[in-house]
């Protein structure tokens, strides 16, 4: 895989600090999760990025930029 630096919506600065949000639709209701992670890189399908000194990888579909 190739990691390319597109501004692909909004992309933060590498190293910086952002917000991402995941819906879950429950059998009654939408749950929000949301990670403050740091920017590593991305690709059109996915986010590079250090959370809680991990390096995780979060498929776009399912993870949003929040801004709060």
């Amino acid at each position: 895989m190739t990691d390319i630096e597109l501004p692909i919506g909004l992309t933060p600065r590498v190293g910086a600090e952002f917000h991402l949000v995941r819906w879950t639709r429950g059998i009654e209701e939408w749950t929000a999760q949301t990670i403050l992670a740091i920017y590593v890189s991305s690709t059109a399908d996915e986010w590079v990025v250090e959370h809680r000194g991990r390096r995780l990888r979060l498929p776009r579909q399912e993870w949003l930029r929040f801004m709060p």
